[in-house]
């Protein structure tokens, strides 16, 4: 169970000379209203001896839908491999290749602890845009961006933790995009 969602934050994927992804330095994203995630996994079910011998499940892929307050222009340019020119307009081409990213946030669970999750590889597709005139009411229109989710080389998709805010991991989990500890 978790309450609220915060710290939004994506971290630039490239490839160095030897062929390896490497995280660039995580920078806050916008402001969060929702993370939804959803996951595809693949099974198949072997029958011997009229029974169930053996399950296989295999990660195949997610999905991530943001909402968020907003995206100023560089950071639509930055996410869907946009062009902008020097007086700051952005433009969207047939040639525009959205980046991957890993994505972190964290939501309050009860008690003072934080659920704190990094997503290693996802792009994100256009959103579609929506405009409505003002009536007798407040209404906001904030703009929502899905992104697949897909696995590392290495099989990882995701780090998550539960942790209070003053733990060490917590204080350097939007620092770094986090990544297995081994002794």
């Amino acid at each position: 169970m978790t309450i609220g969602l915060r710290d939004l934050f994506r971290a630039p994927i490239t490839v160095n000379a030897q062929g390896k992804e490497e995280y660039g330095t995580p920078v806050r994203m916008a402001k969060a209203i929702s993370a939804d995630i959803s996951i595809e996994i693949a099974e198949a079910i072997l029958y011997a001896d009229d029974g169930i011998d053996h399950i296989e499940r295999v990660f195949v892929g997610g999905e991530l839908k943001l909402n968020v307050n907003d995206l100023p222009p560089t950071e639509v340019a930055t996410i869907f491999g946009q062009t902008t020119d020097d007086d700051g307009v952005i433009y969207a081409g047939e040639n525009d290749e959205a980046p991957y990213f890993a994505i972190g946030f964290r939501a309050r669970k009860p008690g003072g602890n934080y659920r704190y999750i990094w997503l290693y590889k996802v792009k994100f597709s256009l959103p579609n845009d929506g405009f409505k005139t003002k009536e007798g009411t407040i209404e906001f229109n904030t703009p929502e961006i899905t992104g697949k989710i897909i696995k590392r080389d290495d099989g990882y998709w995701k780090a998550d933790h539960v942790c209070k805010p003053d733990d060490p991991i917590a204080e350097d989990w939007f620092k770094n995009v986090r990544e297995k500890n081994v002794a």
